[in-house]
């Protein structure tokens, strides 16, 4: 007589969850950074510097000129606070693409998009401390938030819309060159041309008439426009721009450039990814 056993039946492996799979992963992201203070340091110290070099040299100027250069001076920091974290970032990527770290995490049953959004969540934290950081230093001498508490929530809204944005295409050429040194290079030729050539640390009417409205209509001047917009009174805004400056424009146009960049880079991210070594 035999008897009949019957076989289990067939487990279907569980589909990948892309909000599980990017929490865990964003959270290594942010262990990681904690592991490496120095990255964290480097976001805040270096704009920092930056501010300090160029309230001593141009402070006194821009106030013998009529500026509040105090709060002209902040979001542009901020801004380089986050570019700094894309910087780093972009080297995060490299260097997962470099080590293998991409093509192990290709080969888990996770979500494609999990590792790119993971990283970008991981900078977008560290944007956001660091601009903490940067607003308490700025209140020493002499910033403020002077349009209350939606104007605070205004800002915070625009630094994670812009971090995004500006992160998203570091991840691209990290994970693209897969190659942390070069990436770091490269990165620094993207940034430090819009830097110089853009409304940070000075306004547009110093520039020559033929490059004012490529210095104007730039992304870095945009979304640092909205920034001061939403977080400075709007007298004080008109006087440090040369001109009045309408707070629903400047934010509009701020966040058009933003949504360009996330649409474009937000697409090529996974794929980029896909392909690393």
């Amino acid at each position: 007589m035999t008897t009949v056993v019957d076989s289990p039946a067939p487990q279907t492996a569980a589909r990948p969850s892309a909000v599980t799979d990017t929490l865990l992963l964003a959270k290594r992201s942010i262990v990681l950074m904690s592991r490496r203070p120095i990255s964290i340091i480097g976001a805040v110290v270096m704009p920092v510097m930056f501010a300090t070099l160029f309230f001593t040299i141009f402070g006194r100027v821009m106030e013998r000129a009529g500026m509040d250069f105090a709060q002209y001076l902040l979001p542009a920091i901020i801004m380089q606070a986050v570019f700094f974290s894309a910087m780093s970032g972009s080297v995060w990527a490299a260097e997962d693409a470099s080590s293998g770290m991409s093509s192990r995490l290709r080969a888990m049953p996770i979500a494609r998009s999990a590792p790119v959004i993971a990283l970008l969540a991981g900078e977008t934290v560290r944007g956001l401390f660091g601009s903490a950081i940067l607003i308490a230093i700025g209140y020493a001498v002499g910033f403020r938030l002077e349009t209350g508490v939606f104007g605070a929530l205004a800002l915070i809204g625009i630094i994670v819309v812009a971090s995004v944005a500006i992160v998203l295409p570091y991840l691209v050429l990290g994970y693209a060159l897969a190659d942390p040194e070069a990436t770091q290079a490269i990165g620094g030729v993207i940034y430090f041309p819009l830097l110089l050539v853009s409304t940070l640390f000075v306004p547009k009417r110093a520039y020559p008439g033929w490059l004012q409205p490529i210095v104007q209509n730039q992304p870095l001047s945009r979304v640092t426009e909205a920034m001061r917009a939403v977080s400075t009174d709007a007298a004080t805004v008109a006087t440090n721009a040369g001109q009045p400056v309408n707070t629903t424009h400047a934010v509009l146009i701020a966040l058009a450039w933003c949504a360009g960049s996330v649409v474009i880079f937000g697409a090529l991210a996974p794929r980029v990814f896909g392909r690393t070594a």
